[in-house]
């Protein structure tokens, strides 16, 4: 038999207890179990507890409900879903640093629960205070030293007696702590001598209470006898959100002991309303009272509950004051208007009427904030030390702001800076230039400066890089002819600006595109865009901002000024005219800019669209090169006058050496490479479609034909283009008049090698080789020492390529016998593919001359 088991049936013995009844220990009883060992005790008093627990009628069971989690945070209230229909609430994303004036509002204080516990564990570990009550249920424990010493716990009986060995009962109920103590150490002084007492608490008793009204699971619950009301309310699971945090009621026998506000808890942390429950007490929650939302602008926004009488003033300080960025002398109050629907008032918060407006249920106050720009500034920006705004001052120039060079970063533009103003009423921009040098020197115009302006300070990034400028005519409009010479058309020619100039203006100016796209959104036909263009030989071209009275030459200087090659006696301004809105008509008008300075009628005012365009000195050219290498006498890099012949250039160079294999010469172009480049590059994407469409018909196409064309692809994809020229070099050299003048451009390559000893076969041949030159071979000889053609070789069209890049086919006449062409050192022969034998892929006449230009780039290759 278990040790538990012996344990009831001898207290059952002992203490004369029947299996049905569960009665308060007799003092004689206590007795008997505080003989015990203290472990045999504290083994019987739980088991003695279990017994009566089980054998207690059910009349006088104590039903504890089971404690259940607070609901789910997303079960939203009837109340909050009015307040959120109040405030026009949306799915407004709240930012840790900015509050939206319509936030969802949630009502304060009842998150406090969130967190309540699925059980309660009364606690029994902490000091017990000296005005706790002792009542029925509660240990005392009672150390007796000095000429007698023992220990023993004793229990308060339900009638509230306490029976203390060799002291006899004593009536402890409604005595406290402190009382207690001091009742026992005076008995045991008054009846044993020698023997003083220490007293302490055990194990506190339960007690039974009630949380009724709108708690979250109401109902009866056992509870430590040191609890309080808010112990009781996280034991129930919380207040719902229909419930009242601000009367909660504590009940005593039909009686209001005393009510409790969680918001001075919440708000103060005040805890002197939190009383300790007794027995049989009833906490109370009545519905929730009259409610207010506070959003926008204030520490705590949400849904308030007032007690009654509470000012607009009060009920901001509910929500903790107001924010740094709050402006409440802009405030609104959004209430239920007596004829059913809402209305909104406007209320400056700073004033004395906020202390008196009262609030009512169901009101919304929003603060808004203070607007997120300034009122007082300017703005400096580019390419200074310190960009950003700065103080405005009435009667402010652009010399307080930049006083010094030092202000500058060292490419600041001294000469066109940028001052752009914003209307406050119309909210367009117009624009005022300035020069950062001659303000500086003191005697610029010092403008002044509005509220809110913005000063851009530009870059001057330096030279341009050289390149080679191409030009582009005039349109008719301008006057030129499509039968003029060239020459003298040159002249007239307007500077085309390329994509590195263009760029280069851009990081010089920028933010000034910017600007330039605001004034042409804001042009109208009454007040047209206010922008002007400049090209040619400026060092900024493109479009500028039109100030009030300016001139050509302010247009030049916002441009940089003039380029080295710049024409700089005349320029040509286009303006164009709408008389009167009927039609549109293009003026040309010559600019004489070598007198602007000395005569203020020269330098014309512009107006809205007017294009000014700065020629290039004639006859001007930037500095070409040619390389010429191989067997000259002075191989170099050779800077070539405008129209030298490439003759010429040789002679230069200390003409041919013994070595030199004229008839060989390599000539590149850069301007002829460029587009091999771009007609390899469409003929490659065309053989990708045809192959494509291969594909998708495979009835209509054998394998070996898509393979053969896969493979042409792979031998163009590696094929780059070079640029060749062909040219007869020993004819240019005897200046034979039956040729036209070669003049050498820049970037030109001539490549001079020695005679070389090797004929080179290539194409559909078995083995593509080169083999040393024998003048008694012809070329089919040649072709069948690298193992003769192949099946797919088209034989009737098969050509040579001569060392000097011509290319050369065996003619069928009658002068020329078949396979009798003469070969000579340098050559190549090009076998190609019969394409013939092909004909279900189309453009093959595009791939027949894929494998020309293959011919002839390895052919130069191997010439190199």
């Amino acid at each position: 038999m278990k040790l538990s088991r012996i344990l009831i049936l001898a207290l059952a013995c002992l203490l004369n207890l029947a299996p049905t009844q569960a009665q308060t220990l007799t003092p004689e009883q206590q007795a008997k179990l505080n003989a015990l060992p203290p472990d045999l005790r504290a083994q019987a008093l739980a088991e003695l507890e279990k017994f009566q627990a089980a054998n207690r009628p059910a009349s006088q069971r104590l039903e504890q409900p089971e404690i259940v989690r607070r609901r789910q945070v997303d079960e939203r209230s009837e109340v909050e879903d009015v307040f959120e229909e109040s405030t026009d609430l949306g799915a407004t994303e709240e930012k840790s640093e900015e509050r939206s004036i319509d936030q969802e509002l949630k009502q304060f204080g009842y998150d406090l629960f969130a967190g309540s516990p699925t059980t309660f564990a009364p606690a029994t570990d902490i000091p017990v205070p000296v005005n706790y009550i002792v009542g029925p249920g509660d240990e005392i424990r009672i150390q007796f030293f000095g000429q007698e010493s023992a220990s023993y716990d004793l229990y308060v009986s339900r009638e509230g007696v306490l029976n203390i060995p060799d002291l006899g009962p004593m009536q402890v109920t409604g005595l406290s702590f402190n009382e207690l103590k001091t009742e026992i150490s005076r008995r045991v002084t008054d009846q044993m001598i020698g023997v003083q007492a220490f007293v302490s608490m055990g194990e506190l008793r339960s007690i039974r209470i009630f949380v009724l009204g709108d708690a979250q699971q109401p109902g009866a619950y056992t509870v430590s006898s040191l609890s309080t009301i808010i112990h009781a309310l996280y034991v129930s699971g919380g207040v719902r959100p229909i419930g009242s945090l601000r009367n909660i009621q504590l009940k005593r026998a039909g009686e209001t002991v005393t009510v409790l506000d969680l918001y001075n808890l919440l708000l103060r942390g005040d805890t002197s309303n939190d009383a300790q429950l007794q027995p049989g007490d009833v906490i109370f929650i009545p519905p929730v009272g009259p409610l207010v939302g506070v959003s926008g602008e204030v520490k705590r926004p949400a849904i308030y509950e007032l007690v009654g009488g509470e000012s607009i003033d009060d009920a901001v300080e509910l929500a903790g004051g107001y924010t740094a960025k709050a402006y409440p002398a802009l405030s609104q109050v959004e209430r239920i208007a007596p004829t059913g629907g809402k209305e909104i008032l406007d209320i400056d918060l700073t004033a004395a009427t906020a202390e008196t407006t009262r609030v009512r249920n169901g009101d919304t106050i929003r603060v808004y904030s203070t607007l997120d720009r300034f009122d007082n500034f300017v703005r400096l920006e580019g390419a200074v030390e310190r960009p950003g705004d700065y103080q405005w001052l009435n009667g402010m120039r652009v010399s307080d702001i930049i006083p010094s060079r030092e202000l500058l970063l060292s490419d600041a533009d001294l000469n066109y800076s940028l001052v752009v103003s914003k209307s406050a009423i119309t909210g367009k921009i117009s624009t005022r230039s300035f020069s950062l040098e001659a303000l500086l020197q003191g005697r610029g115009e010092n403008l002044r400066l509005q509220k809110e302006d913005r000063i851009l300070i530009f870059k001057d990034i330096g030279a341009m890089l050289n390149e080679e400028e191409e030009t582009e005519e005039f349109t008719t409009k301008r006057g030129l002819s499509n039968d003029e010479d060239s020459d003298d058309v040159a002249d007239q020619l307007a500077i085309r600006e390329t994509p590195e100039r263009v760029q280069a203006a851009e990081a010089a100016r920028e933010g000034l595109r910017e600007v330039i796209d605001a004034l042409r959104i804001q042009g109208t036909s009454a007040d047209p865009q206010r922008i002007v263009e400049i090209s040619g030989r400026v060092r900024y071209p493109g479009d500028y901002p039109l100030d009030d009275n300016m001139r050509v030459s302010d247009l030049i200087r916002a441009a940089g000024g003039f380029t080295e090659d710049a024409y700089t006696l005349e320029a040509e301004l286009l303006r164009f005219v709408d008389n009167g809105k009927t039609e549109r008509e293009s003026l040309l008008l010559p600019v004489d800019l070598s007198s602007m300075e000395s005569s203020k009628a020269l330098d014309l005012e512009l107006t809205s669209f007017d294009q000014l365009l700065v020629k290039r000195i004639p006859e001007w050219a930037e500095r070409e090169e040619i390389v010429i290498e191989g067997e000259v006498r002075f191989p170099g890099t050779y800077v070539i006058e405008r129209g030298e012949s490439v003759a010429r250039i040789i002679e230069r160079a200390g003409g041919l050496t013994e070595l030199a294999y004229p008839q060989a010469a390599v000539f590149l172009r850069e301007s002829l490479r460029q587009a091999e480049a771009e007609q390899i590059k469409k003929l490659r994407e065309r053989l990708k479609e045809d192959i494509s469409a291969a594909r998708l018909q495979a009835d209509k196409f054998d394998s070996a034909t898509v393979e053969t064309a896969e493979g042409l692809l792979t031998q163009l994809e590696g094929t780059e283009a070079v640029g060749r020229l062909v040219i007869d070099l020993p004819k240019i050299l005897e200046d034979d008049p039956s040729l036209p003048d070669l003049r050498a451009l820049g970037g030109d390559k001539l490549v001079i090698p020695q005679k070389p000893q090797s004929v080179t076969v290539i194409g559909s041949v078995n083995y593509p080789t080169s083999h040393i030159h024998q003048p008694t071979l012809q070329r089919d000889a040649y072709i069948a020492s690298s193992g003769g053609f192949l099946k797919n070789a088209d034989k009737k069209r098969t050509y040579v390529v001569r060392a000097n890049g011509q290319v050369v086919t065996d003619s069928r006449s009658r002068f020329f016998p078949r396979s009798g062409l003469e070969i000579y050192p340098g050559d190549t022969i090009v076998v190609p593919l019969d394409v013939d034998r092909m004909r279900p892929l189309r453009y093959w006449a595009e791939i027949s001359q894929i494998v020309y230009q293959i011919a002839l780039g390895v052919a130069a290759v191997n010439s190199l």
